[in-house]
């Protein structure tokens, strides 16, 4: 008996912490970091002022809470992707980039957190803190794939590391125009210029990147 009421009670805890870090979210795309108050995300929530201390003792935790979540979401993605592609480095390579652009975490509201958040990352040391981790599993695992890949067609010019800065800074430059570009660029335009850039650095398998699959994102 005890069991099952603790147990519905952490399920009841979990769903109030997402509950509440979901309305962080949403009011930080809408009104920044700096401007959202416990206030605009108890509202958002739906939940009363002090009741949001039962969950997170202060608004930086609950901020800090936000930017893992985000940032779980996105390597969770990245990572079921690898899992789906199979072996071969070139399908693997162009799996990782399709996954910005997803319709689970290229949506306006999250990459306007993830912009926020950036701006704050020098400042803030427990962000800096999140994003370091999260940072350097992507980038470690996004400059394997560019490795992997040259490993089929050597280039002494090419280098794993450079190569894979580029196709990072070109993601998130295009999340930047999906956020604010006057072109209303779809995820799946987006999505195909992050490919075009691929087959710019790696020409040898430009066929692999730009050939259409048989779904596409929206």
């Amino acid at each position: 008996m005890m069991k099952a009421i603790e147990s519905r009670r952490a399920r009841n805890r979990d769903m109030r912490e997402s509950q509440l870090i979901d309305a962080a979210l949403r009011c930080i795309s809408e009104l920044g970091l700096r401007d959202t108050t416990v206030q605009d995300v108890a509202g958002r929530a739906g939940m009363a002022v002090g009741s949001i201390n039962q969950y997170f003792e202060s608004k930086e935790q609950l901020f800090t809470a936000a930017l893992h979540a985000l940032s779980e979401e996105f390597e969770m993605t990245w990572q079921r992707g690898l899992e789906q592609a199979g072996a071969d480095a070139a399908a693997r390579l162009r799996c990782f980039v399709e996954c910005y652009f997803e319709p689970a975490v290229c949506q306006r509201k999250k990459v306007a957190v993830w912009f926020a958040f950036w701006g704050e990352v020098k400042a803030r040391p427990k962000y800096r803190a999140v994003c370091a981790g999260y940072d350097r599993s992507h980038d470690d695992t996004l400059e394997a794939l560019c490795r992997a890949l040259l490993r089929q067609s050597p280039d002494p010019a090419q280098d794993a590391r450079n190569a894979a800065k580029i196709i990072a800074s070109v993601c998130h430059g295009l999340w930047l125009e999906f956020l604010t570009g006057s072109d209303g660029l779809k995820r799946g335009e987006l999505a195909r210029l992050a490919l075009a850039t691929l087959a710019a650095v790696f020409p040898e398998h430009a066929a692999a990147f730009l050939s259409p699959r048989t779904t596409e994102a929206a």
